[in-house]
């Protein structure tokens, strides 16, 4: 049909019509196919907290149609069937899908007892395990993948993500307890993508950690093809302010420029300075970055999560995310008014972070 980019004529290549339609009618599906493509070639097995939510369930049909993981649903199966049928979905729970309801799982006493093993020191005693193992889906599944059962989990659909975070903390934390855990959360803009950090982790970051979130940032961006050009933002620009908060990610600043000499780096900076080049070059025309910044280190939480809110709620930016860094094993928390497309996309990125760590 003239304009609307779907063929009237006979396809002589469905798989590969049936990708640029695919990239037609949805503006992330060329950025995020690499990701995808690398996930076919090995699936992995994901298991999701949330087994029996509509945006999950819509995800993994398109998990199952893509091919890129083998789902494991935490959940009661009788409400997972009603709920496919209720979507229209094609998933077959037999064949296309693991099940583990928490009500009747064959392995609670197992579970239970390694639950405790991990975090018996922590407070929680025997039977505050088994209660965890019988009500927490994420800490079920924080276990399964502890185990070696599943390779990666998703979850944060439903519920705080303090409250996850808590479990996969206590779970699959970083062995190196120097190592140092945050997320960066993608925005895909018409302008390209946004990568914003940490806005789910660190209330407070130290200059040191600012840096090491910046260096998790940048590994990020790197595994899609992207060269980084990072802007640490702060209410100072190249200068202007002296206060403790500007000295902090003026610091950072200089340890990532020494760290990476050949990088994109700079800093401090407004926001303006570092998404508007013209702008910056009239401040400070020998900054150590070219073009608009694509990676932008924020001073703390509250600046980072409200700047994701802000831009969200101000285009029609794809949220992808937040990605965390730090984790012994793949683990990430999706926030709660996240999109099936955009679990489907976490799953892609998941599974392509597992093959690329083998």
């Amino acid at each position: 049909v003239a304009g609307t980019g779907v063929a009237t004529a006979p396809i002589e290549d469905p798989g590969a019509y049936r990708q640029t339609l695919h990239e037609f009618v949805n503006p992330a599906g060329l950025f995020m196919q690499p990701s995808i493509d690398l996930a076919k070639q090995a699936p992995a097995k994901i298991v999701y907290a949330e087994g029996d939510n509509d945006d999950v369930l819509v995800a993994i049909q398109a998990v199952l149609d893509e091919k890129i993981a083998t789902p494991i649903l935490i959940g009661r199966r009788d409400r997972i069937e009603m709920m496919i049928e209720r979507l229209g979905l094609r998933i077959n729970l037999d064949k296309d899908v693991e099940i583990l309801n928490p009500d009747r799982n064959e392995k609670f006493e197992e579970y239970a007892a390694f639950y405790h093993k991990l975090v018996g020191r922590n407070g929680v005693s025997v039977a505050a395990a088994r209660k965890i193992m019988h009500d927490d889906n994420t800490a079920v599944a924080a276990v399964m993948v502890a185990r070696g059962e599943a390779d990666g989990l998703i979850c944060g659909k439903v519920g705080r993500f303090d409250f996850h975070l808590r479990e996969i903390m206590q779970l699959l934390g970083p062995k190196d307890k120097t190592q140092l855990v945050s997320s960066v959360a993608m925005l895909l803009l018409p302008e390209g993508p946004l990568f914003l950090a940490d806005t789910a982790m660190n209330l407070d970051p130290t200059a040191e950690e600012l840096a090491k979130i910046a260096e998790a940032s940048i590994e990020l961006v790197k595994r899609f093809g992207i060269e980084p050009k990072v802007a640490l933002l702060s209410h100072s620009n190249f200068g202007t302010s002296n206060n403790p908060s500007a000295r902090k990610v003026r610091k950072a600043a200089e340890v990532l420029r020494e760290t990476y000499p050949d990088l994109q780096i700079d800093g401090e900076m407004h926001v303006l300075s570092a998404l508007n080049p013209k702008l910056r070059d009239t401040v400070y025309a020998e900054a150590n970055i070219s073009g608009r910044a694509n990676v932008l280190v924020l001073p703390n939480l509250d600046a980072a999560n409200i700047a994701m809110g802000l831009i969200r709620s101000l285009t029609d930016a794809l949220l992808i995310g937040p990605f965390i860094n730090g984790f012994s094993k793949p683990a990430h928390i999706v926030i709660p008014s996240v999109s099936s497309r955009g679990i489907f996309n976490m799953t892609a990125l998941t599974v392509a972070d597992i093959q690329a760590a083998k």
